[in-house]
């Protein structure tokens, strides 16, 4: 399990590599919130259920992430820590935990406009999973 970032013309891109789906998912909303802030000190005091449906995989991590910055923007929430409940070709609801953004303990990093659906891809290999992710900066 494991996320690498890189850069991509005026956007922030994240490559992922996980042993399972929902461990891919997790990754990279892992990955969302750390190109926001530095997420060490981030303690897990509020859970959002987050749902998410699409056509396959790749839209579901697409509005999944997306519901996260949302979250993010809405309600200054950095939820760094996801659970992945159930995890389907079409669906996702996972639990994701946190802490209200603070910058005297939260180092901040990039504002994110959004998650775009250029490169993106989620794909079974035969090691695991893996995935791409662009952000919109």
């Amino acid at each position: 399990m494991s996320f690498t970032f890189f850069d991509h013309t005026g956007d922030i891109g994240v490559d992922l590599k996980a042993d399972t789906c929902e461990a891919l998912f997790a990754d990279a909303a892992r990955a969302l919130a750390e190109a926001m802030a530095d997420t060490r000190g981030v303690v897990n005091r509020v859970d959002r259920e987050i749902k998410a449906e699409g056509e396959d995989r790749a839209e579901v991590l697409n509005r999944f992430l997306s519901a996260l910055l949302v979250i993010f923007d809405e309600e200054r929430l950095l939820l760094p820590s996801v659970r992945i409940e159930r995890l389907t070709e079409r669906f996702v609801r996972a639990t994701a935990s946190g802490e209200k953004y603070d910058p005297e303990r939260h180092e901040g990093r990039t504002e994110l406009k959004a998650v775009t659906w250029h490169e993106l891809r989620v794909e079974k290999t035969g090691l695991g999973w893996e995935g791409r992710v662009v952000f919109d900066v």
